[in-house]
C-alpha cells in the first residue's frame, strides 16, 4: 500500500501551481502586443534582448520543473514497488513472516515476541507522529478488538513504532492508551526496529531529513497465533467489521 503524506501532497500541489503559472508567463511574453509594450520601457535594442533572452530563461525554467516532475513521480514509482514487493511476500506464505524480536515495552523493560505467547496478537507498525494513517488504522484496530471481545474471544492489540529516534517508551505508551486501554506499545533501538520490522516484511522510510519528517510504511495488520505463528494479515480496505469478521473466523478455526 502506499502511504501519501499530506506533507508531500502539498508540495505536490505547489509544485504543479508553479509549473501551470509559469506556463501561462511564457504564453505571454510570446503574444507581439506584449513584445511591443516591453520596447515602450526601454530601448529598440534592449527591447530585443530581452525578447530574445526571455523565451530561453522561461524554457530553462519549464526544464527544470519537468524535470522535477519527473525525479518526483520516479519516487513515487519505487516506492510504490516496493509496497507492492512486501505485499507479494505476504501473499508467498506463512514461513516468510513472523519471528524472533527483541524491543521495550511502554516501561522501558525488554520484551520480546515470548512475551505474546498465550493469546492472540494483532500487530501493526507505525509511528506516534503520523498525521491520520495511523490513527486511522488503531481506531479501527480497538473497534475490532472490542467487537472480539464482546464474542468472547480475546485478543492482544500490539503498536509497533518504526520511528525510534523520536517514539521513546514513554511516547509510546501515552501513545496507544489513548485508542484502547489493551493495547501494547513497544519501541527499541534503530536496529532493533529495524529487525523487527524485517521480520515481518514492513516496508518503511523516512520522507526527508527535516525535524518534522514523517515516514512512509505498510499499512498492514498482522495476525499472530498463541503459539507465535504469524495467521493473516489484513489490508488498510477492511472495515473494523469486516476485520473483527476475518480474525474471528481465525481464531475459530484455529482453536476448531
Amino acid at each position: 500500500m502506499t502511504v501519501r503524506s499530506s506533507r508531500s501532497i502539498s508540495v505536490r500541489l505547489l509544485t504543479a501551481a508553479r509549473l501551470k503559472g509559469c506556463s501561462r508567463v511564457v504564453s505571454d511574453i510570446g503574444d507581439p502586443s506584449h513584445l511591443t509594450c516591453l520596447r515602450g520601457f526601454a530601448s529598440e535594442a534592449q527591447g530585443t534582448r530581452r525578447a530574445t533572452r526571455g523565451p530561453v530563461n522561461f524554457a530553462s525554467l519549464g526544464l527544470t520543473g519537468i524535470t522535477a516532475a519527473g525525479l518526483v513521480y520516479y519516487y513515487q514509482y519505487l516506492k510504490e514497488q516496493k509496497l507492492k514487493d512486501a505485499t507479494k511476500t505476504l501473499s508467498a506464505g506463512k514461513a516468510a513472516i513472523g519471528g524472533p524480536f527483541n524491543l521495550a515495552d511502554g516501561d522501558g523493560n525488554a520484551f520480546t515476541e515470548e512475551d505474546l505467547l498465550g493469546d492472540f496478537a494483532l500487530l501493526y507498525f507505525g509511528f506516534t507522529f503520523c498525521p491520520d494513517i495511523c490513527p486511522d488504522e488503531l481506531e479501527k484496530m480497538a473497534k475490532a478488538v472490542n467487537s472480539l471481545e464482546q464474542a468472547g474471544k480475546s485478543i492482544q492489540p500490539v503498536f509497533i513504532s518504526i520511528d525510534p529516534e523520536r517514539d521513546s517508551p514513554k511516547q509510546v505508551k501515552q501513545y496507544v492508551k489513548e485508542f484502547h486501554p489493551k493495547m501494547l506499545g513497544l519501541t527499541g533501538t534503530i536496529q532493533q526496529v529495524k529487525d523487527a520490522a524485517k521480520a515481518y516484511r514492513v516496508y518503511f522510510t523516512k520522507t526527508d531529513d527535516s525535524k518534522d519528517y514523517l515516514v512512509d510504511h505498510s499499512i498492514i495488520m498482522y495476525l499472530i497465533d498463541p503459539k507465535g505463528s504469524f495467521v493473516s494479515f489484513y489490508g488498510k480496505n477492511y472495515t473494523a467489521d469486516q476485520l473483527a469478521t476475518a480474525i474471528g473466523s481465525q481464531i475459530e478455526n484455529w482453536k476448531a
